[in-house]
């Protein structure tokens, strides 16, 4: 029997703010029902990027991309991180951006088909959004981009 959901994605968020601590981002996790955000990761220079983390202990993730990102002007975190704890308690991190995570759940949903934002958001009325850990290889532990987003000098 695998942990209990409430505990898999507690421990995600703590899992991914203990790996970006680990690479000298500051990563505070954010509390409550109502919040915007899972993390909030600090650079050196005080750029923070806003991350939305998704636990799974199987291998497919429910992000729920487009029903909630119908509008793609809509604010949305800067990266997401996709935490996968196996039954062996083994652990994969998959880090994105958030038009990488777009395009993934697109192909995930129209593999091959070329759509706007619109017609993707509309295609998935009705339905819950979801990837395959097997479409994500490209992204495994690419914390840099998290890292070099920080500690990038602001305008």
């Amino acid at each position: 029997m695998g942990i209990d959901k409430y505990f898999l994605n507690l421990a995600g968020e703590y899992r991914v703010a203990a790996e970006l601590l680990k690479r000298e981002v500051f990563a505070t996790i954010t509390y409550g029902n109502r919040k915007g955000a899972d993390i909030y990761a600090i650079g050196a220079n005080r750029r923070t990027a806003v991350i939305e983390v998704k636990a799974s202990n199987t291998s497919r993730f429910v992000t729920s991309f487009y029903q909630k990102y119908a509008d793609e002007t809509k604010p949305h975190p800067d990266f997401w991180v996709l935490y996968s704890l196996a039954e062996d308690r083994s652990e994969r991190f998959f880090v994105l951006t958030h038009g990488e995570l777009a395009h993934v759940q697109a192909q995930r949903n129209h593999p091959g088909q070329e759509m706007s934002w619109a017609d993707r958001a509309r295609a998935v009325v009705g339905g819950v959004d979801n990837v395959l850990a097997g479409q994500l290889a490209a992204y495994e532990e690419c914390w840099h981009k998290i890292v070099d987003y920080c500690s990038a000098e602001t305008a």
